[in-house]
């Protein structure tokens, strides 16, 4: 047993003696104070494990944050892992979380708390002396023996509270504050659809700003429970968030969980077996959902205050987009950015969807929006695919067969439409409710200006639930299309389209007639400029093969084989059971006459299909391609018209409209006559205005307008012209609507815009010199001026003379500028400058065409020809006296 020391004997000690005399590990470990420091650790353990021990079907999500708040090993976890390493080669090794203990101060303050001590109680640093070594006074004053005794009690107290606080605990403490501090601090926006949109960084909020006073719903019966009350003796009432369709929304503090704040939203009484059944069932599939844009569900708790008992989920602090909407200056979101914020929630939806149940209540003020993410909340609506009874939604945003039909997918498609044209357009109100129906073009610039966000409005609230997407990811596939065109439209900003459900354009159309036109002077031969119907198709983008069809493996297979061979792989396909319900086998039997040039079996193949496949867009496409190559125009429209209804985000049915009303137009020998006003032909281009800029009434007067299905001349241009530029503004590459727009422009004698929008051809493209070319020619077609003259020679000068149709342009041209003058009745322009190398007078430039024209009569490739350029020479040529 070892010798106790006395205060006394312990101050009469040497330093080494002192040291000698503390107390082993063994003693202190059995020293009360550190069966106290013991116990209190293991208590604190033991708590930690009965917090983290209760129900909850989000138990990986509510551990992971109950151990960022109380990270600790229980005295059996503890064991376990001392056993383990003691006893590797006899036991299996332990999975279980351990902590391991980590005080990077802990041996530097106890020497520096041992040096400290060891020093003071020293025979040189006794109470009464001065500290010098011989310990004899000098001129300084005596340390106070009282001082030096309140010192070392300080000292001891602070050592016994550092060893009271366990670091570990100390350091997650410090860890968690900054947490908390730093989550509300300003971050970055972040990008969203693809790059496309960004969406604001939200601050987060104090839970209890959100409390509303029960008086500011005066419909309202009274909550039941009232601030201080508690609920299944766990969760304390903080105050009322909102009023629901199924009673009082509380904000709670959970006081099993470390204070967590929670929401208690009420649920659907049940008066019956049946309905308690049904509520049961309910709560089953509702404890199943987790997904990362849904807000938790904690917990089911029955009250007896409540009929129906409560939801208890998570508090997703942050605005809705109601209050976000509200926020905005014109109290309605850009609708890229409603666009960007649907599509953040679309994901959720398509999950509940595929879980077999349906939302029923989606608008504004149940979409939250957190730091960085978008979150649905009050889940207490969803119900089964297809559920009977009472079924809850929202007056104005509900799909209306909800009573005859039940809930379905349709129907939550209805409710996505609804919510985003809420978000941009202001929509009319009767008895605080939205009206059904959106505005039209006509009314709203805002449609005007984005025609495929209105139809796609359309389809989402079509009244008819079979006429709306058919999920949720072909209306996510659209909704980026539309957006991809909105951003370019006003941006002037180009993306990709990464979720095109077509081919990019295979070739080009359009692109060379008008210079085609000048190749008669080289060799003689006549030559129209028309588009045709071969033309058209053979460059229109294909439908993408569906993965998920049971056939798409053998079309994948064969796309790149000879047509016949891919028809007898079709053949052969349909004959195997397993590809009796494949759509792409027998579409893509289409497809294959069509390249091989059968169309009239082609249009019979797909009026026998037409019963099993008509109501699929891609049934209607091919349709459309078979009627534009049998010259049937109207019919091709029709069935285009309807491919874009169908995918109003897509490129490839607005060009296949565009074409067809060119031809139309052509065929009604209205191809270069103008048709509209001048400000609508300026507006649909796109370039300098919108026509969101021209007042309702422009269009008052003409409201089907809007329709692509028309054999109205001025309609077919308007449609023509919009459906153009829509497509060149959003996809750079797609250049025969560049030359479809000049086209329709140059019809309409808007020649600069039309030179504007072949200067936007890229120079990269292998259609630029041509479009170079082309905006020469376009600039002396109509109302010809000296300052146009001159610029299309300067144009001309910037392209190489290695040009194979550069003599022929020339002479176009100087013919140009010879006209304009005797047209004004002028013998020379008012600028003394040249044209080309000729002077800008009558005789100057009579001169210059017949030196053009025999110089191109040098390269002409047939004599009879070549002697018609030199006399047509000699006739322009000014009388000399040789």
């Amino acid at each position: 047993m070892s010798h106790r020391f006395t205060e006394d004997e312990l101050d009469h000690l040497t330093p080494e003696e002192h040291e000698d005399a503390q107390p082993d590990a063994a003693t202190t470990a059995n020293h009360p104070a550190a069966h106290d420091v013991t116990n209190d650790a293991a208590t604190d353990a033991t708590n930690d494990a009965t917090q983290a021990v209760r129900f909850d079907p989000f138990a990986d999500d509510d551990d992971d944050y109950s151990e960022d708040h109380h990270l600790s090993v229980s005295p059996t976890d503890s064991h376990s892992a001392g056993t383990t390493a003691a006893g590797a080669a006899d036991a299996e090794a332990s999975d279980r979380t351990a902590a391991v203990p980590f005080d990077p101060f802990a041996d530097d303050d106890d020497d520096d708390y041992e040096a400290a001590t060891g020093a003071r109680l020293s025979p040189a640093n006794r109470v009464g002396t001065r500290g010098t070594a011989t310990g004899q006074p000098d001129d300084g004053e005596y340390v106070d023996s009282d001082n030096i005794a309140a010192l070392i009690e300080e000292l001891g107290q602070l050592r016994d509270r550092r060893k009271a606080e366990d670091p570990s605990q100390a350091s997650r403490r410090r860890a968690l504050d900054t947490f908390r501090q730093r989550r509300s601090t300003k971050r970055t926006d972040r990008e969203v659809a693809d790059g496309m949109a960004t969406l604001p960084f939200v601050v987060p909020g104090n839970p209890r700003d959100a409390l509303i006073d029960p008086k500011d719903a005066p419909r309202a019966a009274p909550p039941q429970l009232k601030p201080g009350d508690m609920v299944a003796g766990q969760y304390e009432i903080l105050g009322v968030l909102a009023h629901g369709g199924l009673g009082w929304i509380y904000l709670a503090n959970d006081h099993f969980v470390s204070g967590r704040i929670v929401v208690l939203k009420g649920m659907q009484s049940t008066n019956s077996a049946e309905e308690t059944a049904t509520a049961e069932a309910e709560r089953e599939f509702l404890a199943d959902i987790t997904h990362p844009n849904i807000v938790k569900i904690f917990n089911f708790i029955d009250d007896p205050r409540v009929p129906g008992g409560f939801i208890v989920m998570e508090y997703v602090g942050g605005p809705s987009l109601k209050q976000r909407r509200n926020d905005q200056a014109t109290d309605r979101f850009p609708v890229d950015t409603a666009i960007a914020y649907i599509l953040e929630i679309l994901p959720a939806l398509d999950y509940l969807h595929a879980r077999g149940v349906v939302y029923n209540d989606l608008k504004p003020s149940n979409i939250i929006v957190t730091e960085d993410q978008v979150k649905l909340i009050d889940l207490g609506a969803v119900s089964g695919i297809g559920a009977f009874g009472h079924i809850y939604g929202t007056q104005g945003f509900q799909a209306p067969e909800i009573a005859t039909q039940g809930p379905s997918v349709a129907s939550d498609i209805y409710t996505i439409g609804r919510t985003l044209a809420c978000l941009t357009l202001k929509l009319p109100v009767e008895d605080g409710v939205y009206k059904p129906g959106l505005p039209s073009p006509t009314e709203e610039p805002l449609l005007r200006r984005y025609l495929s966000f209105y139809r796609l409005l359309l389809r989402a609230t079509d009244p008819n639930p079979q006429q709306r997407f058919a999920s949720v990811s072909e209306l996510r596939d659209q909704l980026f299309g539309v957006l991809r065109e909105v951003i370019a439209l006003r941006d002037g900003i180009q993306h990709p389209a990464q979720h095109s459900v077509f081919s990019p354009q295979r070739t080009t159309f359009g692109t060379k007639h008008l210079v085609f036109r000048t190749d008669q002077l080289i060799d003689g031969i006549d030559r129209t400029v028309r588009i045709t119907a071969p033309e058209v198709v053979s460059a229109l983008p294909i439908p993408l093969i569906v993965r998920s069809d049971i056939g798409a493996p053998l079309l994948q297979g064969s796309s790149y084989t000879e047509p016949q061979e891919a028809l007898e792989t079709l053949r052969q396909a349909m004959q195997a059971p397993e590809y009796e319900e494949s759509a792409e086998i027998p579409l893509g039997v289409v497809r294959s006459m069509i390249d091989l040039g059968y169309i009239g079996q082609a249009r019979e193949w797909l009026n026998s299909i037409e019963d099993r496949l008509g109501r699929d867009w891609r049934f209607h496409w091919y349709s459309g391609v078979t009627e534009l190559l049998l010259d049937k125009y109207r019919e091709a429209q029709a069935h285009f018209a309807h491919v874009l209804d169908v995918l109003p985000g897509e490129a490839a049915p607005k060009l296949a409209i565009g074409a067809v009303n060119e031809l139309i137009l052509q065929q009604l020998g209205f191809s270069e006559a103008a048709l509209i006003d001048a400000s609508v032909a300026r507006a649909c281009a796109n370039l300098t205005t919108s026509l969101a800029d021209l007042p309702n009434d422009a269009f008052e007067d003409q409201p089907s307008i809007w329709d692509h299905v028309t054999d109205d001349p001025a309609h077919l241009r308007f449609n023509s012209l919009r459906l153009y530029g829509i497509v060149w503004a959003t996809n750079p590459t797609t250049v025969s609507s560049a030359f479809g727009l000049a086209r329709q422009l140059r019809a309409e004698h808007q020649v600069e815009l039309a030179v504007a929008t072949l200067d936007k051809v890229p120079n990269a493209s292998r259609h630029h010199r041509m479009a170079r070319l082309t905006t020469v020619l376009q600039l002396i077609v109509h109302d010809l001026s000296e300052s146009r003259i001159r610029r299309a020679a300067r144009r001309l000068e910037e392209i190489p003379q290695n040009e194979p149709r550069f003599l022929q342009i020339k002479i176009a041209v100087i013919s140009a500028g010879l006209t304009f003058l005797r047209e004004s009745d002028l013998d020379a322009a008012a600028s003394p400058n040249d044209l080309f190398e000729f002077p800008f007078t009558q005789r100057g430039l009579r001169y210059g065409l017949a030196d053009t024209l025999r110089a191109l009569a040098r390269q002409a490739p047939f004599a009879r020809h070549r002697y018609a350029l030199v006399d047509l020479a000699n006739k322009v040529r000014p009388v000399t006296m040789f």
